[in-house]
């Protein structure tokens, strides 16, 4: 179809939405961008791109910015308390870099500056969206109606546009939280440790070291509800010793974000002028990495499918037939390792660590494919056409 006839309005300005847009205005389209967040270039902690998320960035001229600002990850090993490999990355290993989120956030949103044909609204809360292209919004304390061929919710987790359309969405009970802090010290291990208390893992990124740490264990648990970071550095100084100059570089309890895992499965992206993508759409445990990512193929794909198809309706069923199994497959996964990481009994622990994980090391098969879900050629001309 003829993206130059086509006017689309996507909410939600963080990764998958940012992208989107470019691709989206690059191929022709106009473009109307929603974003609740006044000012959201300093939202977050840090966040890995793989292999197929950095070929989509790459593919709308930011693969130089991308180099300069991510720190590439070396092997991204799962190990235990002592450092002993459990679990190797599937071969052959995909690229993965390291960002503050801050800085890839800035990135994207300088791109979506440059680009005249998309047309930005910061500080505008949608309050509802119609399957025939209508949505009302509110800034400034006053609604204001849009109209698009299309809309885009690319808005997270807590998606409105899901809200307001038919979906058949599920949300599943939050699980287990994460810690997640960005600290100005050179501490990174660069690998995932799976211990007695959970998860901890550290990366590094530009000026300083990313960490996170599930929040699963009791003793975890009460140190963030009474948030006593002593308490807290004391649980992991125990466990994983590793953690000792991260947690020590944590100036107060404020400074770290506390995010609880929720899962999102939708039986369609699709109600009529209605699509959903990224975390609007399959919201997953972070334990493959992949949930930016994902999103960013979403916004890739679809553009593919719209371009590819006669008419808006059969792009959009296209879309969700190529996108949903290969997410599927991928969020199934991410929530099976995670509930492997975080045994916290010690038999079960034994168990996994002698017996599962090198069992699932020697049937792993062709793993990268299906966690990328598309080839790096394949995303890299899609952005490039």
């Amino acid at each position: 179809m003829n993206l130059s006839q086509l006017h689309v309005l996507i909410v939600g300005g963080a990764t998958g939405g940012a992208a989107t847009a470019l691709l989206l205005a690059r191929a022709g389209a106009r473009v109307t961008l929603l974003e609740k967040v006044a000012q959201p270039r300093a939202v977050g902690a840090g966040i890995a791109l793989a292999e197929n998320g950095l070929a989509v960035l790459e593919s709308v001229g930011l693969g130089p910015a991308i180099a300069a600002h991510g720190r590439a990850v070396g092997i991204p090993a799962i190990v235990d308390a002592r450092g002993r490999r459990l679990l190797a990355p599937p071969q052959p290993t995909p690229q993965v870099r390291m960002f503050r989120r801050s800085a890839l956030q800035g990135l994207l949103l300088d791109a979506l500056a440059a680009e005249p044909r998309i047309e930005r609204h910061f500080g505008a809360e949608v309050l509802t969206a119609e399957r025939d292209g209508r949505l009302t919004a509110r800034v400034d304390g006053r609604s204001v109606e849009h109209r698009a061929d299309l809309i885009v919710g690319a808005d997270g987790v807590h998606s409105r546009v899901r809200a307001s359309g038919n979906f058949g969405a599920h949300v599943h009970a939050p699980g287990i939280p994460y810690l997640r802090a960005l600290v100005d010290v050179d501490a990174a291990q660069g690998v995932e440790a799976w211990t007695g208390a959970g998860i901890f893992g550290s990366f590094a990124v530009e000026g300083g070291t990313y960490f996170f740490a599930s929040a699963g264990a009791r003793a975890c648990r009460r140190a963030i509800e009474q948030r006593d970071l002593p308490s807290l550095r004391a649980v992991w100084a125990r466990t994983y010793p590793p953690s000792i100059p991260l947690l020590a570089a944590v100036r107060s309890f404020d400074d770290l974000i506390l995010n609880r895992v929720l899962r999102v499965e939708c039986r369609q992206w699709v109600d009529g002028r209605l699509v959903l993508l990224g975390d609007a759409a399959h919201a997953m445990a972070p334990n493959l990495g992949q949930g930016a990512n994902s999103a960013l193929v979403d916004a890739a794909v679809l553009l593919d499918e719209l371009r590819r198809a006669p008419d808006l309706a059969a792009g959009l069923d296209q879309y969700q037939q190529r996108r949903r199994p290969a997410v599927a497959h991928v969020a199934r996964t991410s929530a099976n390792l995670g509930a492997l990481a975080e045994l916290t009994n010690p038999l079960a622990r034994w168990l996994r660590d002698r017996l599962l994980l090198p069992l699932a090391s020697r049937l792993g098969g062709d793993r990268t494919s299906r966690v990328m879900q598309e080839t790096t050629a394949t995303l890299l001309a899609i952005g490039r056409a």
